[in-house]
């Protein structure tokens, strides 16, 4: 009996002992950044180009100009693009369904390469303001509804602006158990400000809608998966699976465009 006492008082102490665990948060070496997107519309497409700064420096990420960009596609057409402003390449031209293009970037001595396909156009039908009630209290939300053909699989994202402020949260869809059928895809405003996140009369609310394709989709929903999602929900942080080869960050997205606006009431 005096050895167990002897045992646990020891347990006890030991259990009660604290240790301070210094984090070494020593900066990994700059990576390339590249985000570029290709829509539907006759417009400046752009491809901007930057790098990752440390972990301890000021959220300004330097842009990397003098690099060689361009982009062809499956019928044989190459598109240039050049600089016109620090790390931002453009070409003006128009993607088209179907049709798969390739992204070659040589910056700084490295060539990264990227492929996307063009799926085809799914019509966001209409935007509209619904009413959810939590414990007692109604909330306003946007919703955009479209009808999912049933001949194939797509993978939709949305942005939702209130007011000119884009919401925080990533939002990505896939048809895997809705293929076919109408939707109506609920989008929960949320801000920097927890208080301000209900959409009140007057408010002007714009939904815009990409059809993108399958390796887009997951970088977002990886994205998504880190982020929005309050204390405990989500996973450990990580870099989203790019579809840019050689280790660079960022993707590259050939994706359908709708825009459409509301005031709520």
């Amino acid at each position: 009996m005096k050895q167990l006492i002897f045992i646990l008082c020891i347990v006890v102490c030991f259990s009660s002992c604290k240790k301070i665990i210094s984090i070494d948060t020593e900066n990994a070496p700059p990576q390339i950044v590249i985000e570029a997107k290709i829509n539907d519309r006759l417009i400046d497409q752009q491809i901007r180009i930057t790098k990752t700064v440390g972990y301890t420096d000021a959220s300004i990420y330097p842009t990397v100009s003098g690099a060689t960009v361009s982009v062809s596609d499956s019928r044989g057409n190459n598109y240039v693009f050049r600089e016109t402003a620090a790390g931002v390449y453009t070409n003006r031209m128009r993607g088209v369904y179907g049709v798969t293009y390739t992204m070659n970037v040589v910056a700084e001595g490295k060539t990264y390469t990227a492929s996307s396909k063009m799926p085809n156009l799914v019509r966001m039908d209409s935007i509209g303001i619904i009413s959810n009630t939590f414990f007692g209290n109604e909330r306003k939300t946007t919703a955009a509804y479209l009808a999912d053909p049933a001949n194939e699989t797509n993978f939709y994202r949305f942005t939702l602006n209130r007011n000119g402020i884009n919401s925080n949260r990533i939002y990505v869809s896939n048809d895997r158990l809705t293929n076919g059928n109408k939707l109506r895809i609920q989008l929960y405003f949320n801000a920097e400000d927890d208080e301000d996140e209900d959409l009140l009369s007057g408010d002007k609310v714009a939904v815009e809608m990409e059809g993108i394709d399958s390796n887009v989709f997951d970088y977002w929903y990886a994205l998504s998966s880190q982020s929005g999602r309050g204390p405990n929900q989500g996973t450990t942080p990580a870099n989203p699976t790019s579809n840019i080869s050689n280790d660079a960050l960022g993707y590259f997205s050939v994706n359908t465009y709708q825009k459409i606006t509301a005031t709520v009431k």
